[in-house]
């Protein structure tokens, strides 16, 4: 279906008795401003989204969330059924996503580890997210004056609805374009964001299809449609679970108040669907999440003030990063008692505001505002159902009514300007600062996409934002630590553990650091002291494991790795070392068995694929051959090397 069918007016049903917008002529939705205007807008806003991403392009995997959901993800290759099944049968890293995992399996089947192939697929879900808030905004927007302003339909090429167009676009490019969309779009592990509002936004459009075509024929379709999408959505990432709220929302906006018993009846029987698949992916969310586990007990400790006071903090807190959207970053500290109250405050203050101005006859306030709080509901915190507390992340489907809310402001200004003197003047002194505000968003976005380069860019970047961030110092250490620098990395992990002193990973971390750096003493007294703190932090026995693989102590370290595998059979770290111990030892046979149960866990271990070419190489000189090439093709230097000595390639 063109797009240009999305916004089209029923006069076409003849020929388009199925197109999208050509079917509601119940409440006559017939905001066209000219098909082939839509279509060529829809494309510039695609096509200046993807653009303005493009930098994205460049950036690196940066650990973090990629290593479970891309670099060590069991579940992304091989691409089969079985696998599929995986995905949807079992949570993976605290949470239920499968699709979002089938999304990064297929990435990984066409691109591998080819950072640039797996942010080429996040850009292009936001471009089309972006067309989606377009395409929402022209249907809200038209519905909205016709119910709340009492404007009859006008026809084709009116300036009420070149408005309407302009502030349908507007709307779109100050989705795309704001900075908080970039963690969304530069982290190629934050897909689900994208892939979750890429089936969320055609659900509401699809019910708005539905509302406009009850008690009609093949009005159920679209109902189901509708329902279908946000399942989809929810299989994507489960925080769109408050969608039904939404909904009801809409159909205020669309259908207004009035009604009736009958009506509301009506609308609680539509909803109730959509209120069950929503609860059942809550409790399926909060089954999966980390509720009391060491990492998140170290956000939360940061943040000394009851769940109802740090909800109202984070609904505030996205409310000044759309706004004012500077000193972004991957963790946030929480300012003192004076400063938390200001912004806690906000909350409340801002819905008291949204009800004066209804009072007053400006509606759209407090319908954006109101779809903002439910969509926001199930991130907010007042549920702790994450181990993170903020993240700009979290706002990516939530922060689109302000969006809408802009846009509409354009629509209306250019209603009011349009009969007045001189009013090619003064719209376009509307125009002006609207662009202004549009241009400094991008020039923000632009910026803030470099900061997402890399580890260490990223932590270093953060770490200027919140200096007192445990949690940060101590991934700060670990990007300083792939790169070599054992030292420096001493110095963050000690810094993480100076400003929360319980903080069990970051003395693991801190103990294979100084296990580095051959200060097995050092080593000893931090790991020892982890497992006091944490006793079931698998990573901790991994790393007594090494420190026992240091002192040539194999027996030993065979011991430790099997422990850890007890507390977490799918750990493909503790399992690879757990092979090469074996190997150390002599143990061939069973060194391989290991080394393959590891590249099971994870495909992508190339120093997996190696060890199995040097066992290999006096046993089974094709086998050892091929396993040199995988590993080579993943990046194994020394396998390279040893194939370029022999005159092959991989």
């Amino acid at each position: 279906m063109a797009i240009g069918e999305c916004v089209s007016l029923s006069v076409h049903r003849s020929r388009l008795p199925y197109s999208l917008v050509s079917t509601m002529t119940a409440r006559t939705m017939n905001f066209h401003p000219g098909r082939h205007g839509v279509i060529l807008a829809a494309l510039l806003i695609a096509a200046s989204t993807f653009v303005l991403f493009s930098g994205a392009l460049n950036n690196d995997f940066i650990g973090w969330d990629d290593e479970f959901y891309v670099l060590a993800n069991p579940y992304i290759a091989p691409l089969s059924p079985a696998m599929a099944w995986q995905m949807f049968s079992n949570f993976h890293f605290k949470s239920w996503t499968p699709l979002t995992l089938l999304s990064h399996a297929v990435d990984y089947k066409i691109w591998g580890l080819d950072s640039r192939g797996h942010h080429l697929t996040n850009i292009v879900f936001h471009s089309l997210n972006a067309v989606w808030v377009f395409l929402l905004s022209l249907a809200v927007f038209r519905e909205y004056r016709r119910r709340w302003y009492h404007e009859p339909p006008t026809d084709e090429g009116t300036k009420q609805e070149t408005a309407i167009l302009a502030g349908a676009v507007v709307s779109a490019l100050a989705f795309a374009s704001l900075p908080l969309r970039v963690e969304s779009v530069a982290c190629a592990s934050s897909r689900k964001d994208l892939l979750s509002a890429f089936f969320a936004f055609p659900a509401l459009l699809t019910f708005m299809v539905y509302a406009g075509r009850r008690g009609s024929a093949g009005a159920g379709r679209w109902y189901a449609g509708s329902l279908g999408l946000f399942a989809l959505a929810l299989i994507a990432k489960g925080s769109v679970m408050t969608l039904a709220g939404v909904l009801v929302i809409l159909d205020l906006i669309t259908g207004g108040t009035g009604g009736g018993r009958r009506r509301w009846w009506r609308l609680l029987r539509e909803i109730t669907p959509f209120l069950i698949v929503g609860l059942a992916a809550a409790a399926v969310a909060y089954s999966a999440s980390e509720q009391d586990g060491s990492m998140a007990q170290v956000l939360r400790a940061q943040a000394s003030v009851n769940r109802i006071e740090l909800g109202c903090y984070h609904i505030s807190f996205y409310v000044l990063k759309t706004v004012w959207p500077v000193d972004l970053a991957a963790l946030y500290t929480y300012p003192g008692p004076p400063g938390f109250l200001l912004v806690w405050l906000m909350a409340p203050a801002l819905t008291l505001a949204s009800v004066l101005l209804w009072w007053k006859g400006h509606r759209a306030w407090l319908f954006a505002w109101s779809c903002y709080l439910v969509a926001l509901l199930p991130m907010a915190g007042f549920v702790p159902s994450s181990i993170q507390l903020a993240a700009n992340r979290y706002a990516y489907f939530a922060a689109t009514p302000f969006a809408l809310l802009l846009g509409a402001g354009i629509t209306s200004g250019w209603a009011i300007l349009r009969n007045r003197r001189r009013s090619g003047v003064l719209i376009v002194g509307l125009a002006l600062p609207v662009g202004a505000i549009l241009f400094v968003q991008a020039a923000l976005t632009v910026a803030d996409i470099g900061d997402w380069r890399d580890a260490e860019t990223v932590w270093r970047h953060t770490l200027l934002v919140s200096p007192d961030h445990s949690l940060a110092h101590n991934e700060m250490g670990l990007a300083l630590e792939a790169r070599g620098d054992y030292a420096d990395a001493v110095t963050s992990f000690k810094r993480a553990i100076e400003i929360y002193p319980r903080f069990s990973e970051a003395m693991c971390n801190l103990g294979g650091a100084y296990i580095s750096l051959s200060d097995t003493s050092g080593a000893e007294r931090v790991l020892r002291a982890s497992a006091a703190i944490n006793p079931q932090n698998y990573a901790v026995f991994t790393n007594m494991g090494n420190l026992r693989l240091v002192e040539r102590r194999f027996e030993d370290a065979a011991v430790w790795y099997r422990n850890s595998l007890a507390l977490k059979p799918t750990s493909s770290e503790a399992m690879y070392n757990l092979g090469y111990a074996m190997m150390l030892m002599g143990k061939y046979d069973e060194a391989l068995d290991t080394l393959s149960r590891v590249i099971v866990l994870n495909p992508n271990s190339r120093d997996a694929y190696f060890l199995i070419g040097q066992i290999l190489q006096k046993r089974d000189e094709s086998r050892s051959l091929e396993a040199y090439r995988r590993a080579a093709r993943l990046g194994n230097v020394q396998s390279q090397r040893i194939l370029i000595a022999r005159g092959m390639n991989w």
